[in-house]
């Protein structure tokens, strides 16, 4: 607990705290110059997972390795008594809180059109949140792979490779229609708003939301993958490196 207080603190008054709102809030923009109150629901939750999500997991992990590199490149954390993985898994728990929160503003903004245009409406408040924070877990594995590349590399190559691999790979509507789709993490978050939010893989709305063994799959996958790399890149990080 005393490490996940520590991050917290961290996050006070920095920029990482105004992106987990700022991403949300042009996404919701974009979606409605794109779709205007008739997709305006459904294209912000595309938008999200496929276009800003992955750039900005990327950015998250980022900045917080350059709060530490700026501190002092992680001296202090070293020369103290902690416990390394410990302190470094923290980090992760922390950002993937930022991120469900950033997903409820996400979902309150979606419903917006609830109230303004209860026609154009296809989901519930209730529906947007749930598909939000789905979306978050089924791409929560980004947060260790890009706290890993952060501290080897810096912040351009997270940033470039996650939101260009997560463009291409989330939009392979012919990957997403096989079973390959299972072994391309990318595609997670895409497969789950298939069926939960009626979200077919090209982006367009087919209106057939409900239960599916592939929501179960992607969030599944995707918290296996996040605790086999946040072991890796714990494990790393414990080495002083």
């Amino acid at each position: 607990m005393d490490y996940l207080k520590s991050e917290h603190l961290k996050f006070k008054r920095t920029i990482s705290n105004k992106l987990i709102f700022i991403v949300p809030l042009i996404t919701a923009i974009f979606a409605w110059i794109m779709g205007g109150y008739m997709g305006y629901q459904y294209m912000t939750l595309y938008w999200w997972y496929e276009f800003l999500l992955p750039g900005a997991i990327a950015i998250l992990c980022s900045l917080s390795h350059r709060k530490e590199e700026n501190a002092g490149k992680y001296y202090s954390v070293f020369s103290m008594p902690v416990n390394l993985s410990r302190f470094e898994f923290a980090k992760g728990i922390i950002l993937v809180e930022k991120l469900l929160v950033s997903a409820i503003f996400l979902a309150l903004l979606i419903s917006i059109s609830n109230i303004i245009a209860p026609a154009t409406a296809v989901y519930s408040l209730l529906h947007s949140i749930t598909g939000s924070i789905g979306i978050i877990l089924a791409s929560v594995w980004q947060i260790p792979l890009c706290l890993y590349l952060a501290r080897k590399t810096g912040m351009f190559v997270p940033i470039v490779l996650n939101t260009i691999l997560g463009i291409v790979l989330s939009t392979a509507t012919a990957l997403g229609n096989t079973i390959a789709w299972w072994f391309v993490p990318y595609c997670w978050a895409a497969k789950l708003a298939e069926p939960l939010m009626g979200i077919e893989m090209n982006g367009t709305y087919a209106g057939n939301c409900g239960f599916s063994i592939a929501i179960m799959i992607s969030i599944s996958l995707s918290i296996l993958l996040f605790l086999i790399l946040s072991y890796a890149d714990t494990k790393d990080f414990s080495k002083g490196r």
